[in-house]
């Protein structure tokens, strides 16, 4: 490809499509089959789909040794980003469907495993990792299209109006992973942002 040309990642787009048509139909069929577990099934996805890309490449450069003081300078203003954001949000005069925050989230360490093993870590290497660089790859400044498709992959699993707000962070996170050249900060930030309801919480 010839220096700032543009192709169409579609490759990747169709497995972004096939991870999750994959989740929504493992999230709608769960109730009629109690072994089935979607979000396990949503991580393996997350994690494994972007497998065949690296093979034969060796460890992603987004794996490899990060910068710390760099790393950690975009982790912390990240997360200075992400708290002032959530708490803003969650004090707008929002309809109960846009503002799902009331109260304190209790938290647990189950709970801070979970949010961190099944939900931060694959669809950070996903998103931020293999199709952040797909587009890259392609000539697309990879930020805003990453957003869109982890704020796309949110509302097809799991259709609601408050999960189109996970464009945002999608943002703040594509940035980290820009910044620091690691799929570790975005990782980080996208862990503390989903424990920002039981730190932080919201209105009673």
């Amino acid at each position: 490809m010839a220096h700032g040309e543009k192709t169409f990642p579609a490759k990747p787009l169709l497995v972004f499509v096939a991870v999750a048509a994959a989740i929504h139909l493992a999230v709608r069929l769960a109730p009629h089959l109690p072994w089935l577990s979607p979000p396990l099934v949503a991580a393996a996805l997350f994690l494994y789909s972007p497998v065949p890309r690296y093979r034969g490449r060796g460890i992603p450069a987004w794996a490899a040794r990060p910068d710390f003081r760099k790393s950690a300078a975009t982790l912390s203003l990240l997360a200075a980003a992400g708290a002032v954001a959530f708490s803003l949000f969650v004090r707008l005069p929002l309809p109960p469907a846009l503002a799902p925050f009331r109260g304190t989230v209790p938290l647990s360490g189950p709970l801070a495993a979970h949010l961190l093993f099944l939900v931060a870590l694959p669809e950070e290497v996903f998103f931020r990792g293999y199709l952040y660089d797909a587009f890259e790859e392609a000539g697309w400044e990879p930020v805003l299209p990453t957003a869109l498709l982890f704020a796309a992959g949110h509302l097809a699993i799991s259709p609601s109006a408050f999960r189109a707000f996970t464009f945002f962070p999608g943002l703040l996170l594509g940035l980290g992973r820009k910044w620091s050249g690691n799929v570790y900060v975005p990782l980080l930030a996208h862990f503390l942002y989903n424990l920002y309801p039981s730190v932080i919480g919201g209105p009673s």
